[in-house]
């Protein structure tokens, strides 16, 4: 858990984002959600630390870029956001996650193509 820079948010070792204020909480995939979660329970949303909200914006993009619903790349793996799932391979990534009957669907075509096709020649060779 590593803290971002918002009030009472934190990022999350499966790169996911949670507010904690007292007993209540919210988590989301991405810093977005999270405030519209946050703000929609009334509950205060605001920066502590300019510089490391900025740090956290960006690495909130960085992190959900793959154009696969709750899929992230970390430390040279894909990951399963919310799971223990990890793989090298994004092939590999999807066939145990629906193995587990988790849902695998793409979020944005043109990226999740791209990722693909890298990943594909990347074990082809």
């Amino acid at each position: 858990m590593k803290f971002s820079g918002f009030l009472n948010v934190y990022l999350m070792d499966d790169m996911s984002w949670k507010y904690v204020f007292g007993e209540k909480s919210h988590t989301a995939s991405n810093l977005k959600d999270l405030e519209f979660l946050v703000r929609m329970h009334g509950l205060k949303w605001s920066i502590l630390d300019e510089e490391l909200a900025h740090k956290s914006v960006e690495e909130d993009k960085q992190s959900n870029y793959t154009g696969f619903l709750n899929v992230y790349r970390k430390d040279d793996l894909w990951h399963y956001r919310g799971t223990g799932l990890k793989s090298h391979s994004l092939q590999t990534l999807k066939k145990n996650a629906e193995r587990q009957g988790l849902e695998w669907r793409q979020t944005d075509r043109q990226l999740a193509e791209k990722n693909w096709k890298l990943d594909v020649r990347k074990y082809s060779r």
